[in-house]
């Protein structure tokens, strides 16, 4: 509660906000790019599928530590986000572009559906619950690697950075406070995300999902 007065507070609280979302953002957007491209073009495949492995196998605080040396400190939650999320995105996405019934695709050749119709009513909504399942794991993922690149690059306005000092001055009231207070942050964005997909799936017209 005494945190909760202090305008710092908030001014921290949207600052690691806005860091988790543009990296999540981000990853989400190049992640249905990718995936798209690898599916139409086996040579894409064939060169991001290793590097993905990479990046899935890396511990995410070997990359917090390399990507320091890059990247300005409030560059860093943003990219270790996008960077942790991207692959789950990815792979999600793409298995559900190659899970589309045959069929469907079959009557929109010959139906002649232009490309955009087929992707609108026919990939879409076989990719929706891969893509809806793929962003309910990656946010518990941006969280915690935001949080932690913020621990170990302490940008100014920041959770991670507040977390560091608690630890430092053996502040343990406020290691529990902030704690819960990214537990209950973590929760509530997954809660609006999940809305604002399901709304977006509402959109999509009942006779496409099959």
């Amino acid at each position: 509660m005494t945190l909760s007065v202090q305008p710092a507070f908030w001014l921290t609280s949207g600052a690691s906000l806005l860091r988790i979302a543009i990296g999540f953002l981000l990853a989400l957007t190049f992640g249905i790019a990718l995936a798209a491209f690898m599916y139409r073009f086996p040579s894409v495949n064939d060169f991001f599928r290793p590097a993905l492995a990479v990046v899935r196998s890396t511990p995410v605080s070997s990359f917090i530590l390399l990507t320091i040396l890059w990247f300005q400190e409030t560059a860093v939650p943003v990219f270790i986000v996008f960077l942790t999320v991207l692959p789950i995105i990815q792979e999600n996405v793409l298995a559900g572009i190659r899970n589309t019934d045959p069929q469907l695709l079959e009557m929109s050749r010959v139906f002649h559906l232009s490309r955009w119709k087929t992707v609108a009513k026919i990939y879409l909504p076989s990719i929706a619950p891969y893509l809806a399942s793929a962003c309910t794991t990656g946010l518990g993922f941006a969280w915690k690697s935001g949080i932690a690149a913020e621990v170990l690059c302490t940008p100014q306005f920041s959770i991670g950075r507040n977390l560091y000092e608690t630890k430092l001055y053996l502040e343990t009231p406020d290691l529990f406070a902030w704690t819960a207070f990214v537990i209950l942050l973590s929760i509530l964005f997954e809660r609006a995300f999940s809305k604002i997909m399901r709304i977006g799936l509402k959109h999509i017209p009942e006779e496409a999902r099959v």
